[in-house]
């Protein structure tokens, strides 16, 4: 009782999902994708969308190159854990990411490839001509993409 996340008429608590659907600027759907991964999820979310949108990656590849997620020791007190987070970066980044995050005075942790410590995600993109292409992530044990 009393917590912000407290379950209650018109509340909406959190939960360890966080889907999105994108649009062409025609309002065609171009995307749906998603993440779980505590208080990682906005930030593989957007590097997954930055993957998909920004470089123009087929789903398989956004969703299973290495990533870095600010972060604590749970998953779950990033943002209040004292002297702030860290940023941990997947084995099988670019070397500059971590590099560049430590000279700046981040404390830089690694996470083996393929880890699940960096969330999962998942993705099915439409093309232009109406096909379906789609990706599980592969750190999860189990997962499956279809495209009909």
């Amino acid at each position: 009782p009393g917590h912000p996340g407290e379950l209650a008429p018109g509340r909406r608590p959190p939960h360890t999902l966080s889907p999105a659907l994108a649009t062409t600027f025609d309002d065609r759907l171009a995307a749906v994708f998603g993440t779980m991964g505590g208080d990682g999820q906005p930030q593989i979310l957007l590097q997954v969308a930055a993957r998909l949108f920004r470089h123009g990656q087929r789903p398989g590849v956004a969703v299973g190159s290495p990533r870095w997620v600010l972060k604590a020791d749970t998953g779950f007190d990033t943002w209040s854990r004292a002297g702030g987070p860290g940023v941990t970066v997947e084995d099988g980044a670019p070397a500059a990411w971590a590099d560049a995050l430590a000279a700046r005075g981040h404390r830089v942790g690694r996470a083996a490839r393929l880890s699940s410590d960096l969330g999962h995600s998942h993705a099915i993109v439409v093309g232009p001509d109406g096909t379906l292409a789609g990706a599980a992530d592969p750190r999860t044990v189990v997962g499956s993409a279809t495209g009909l």
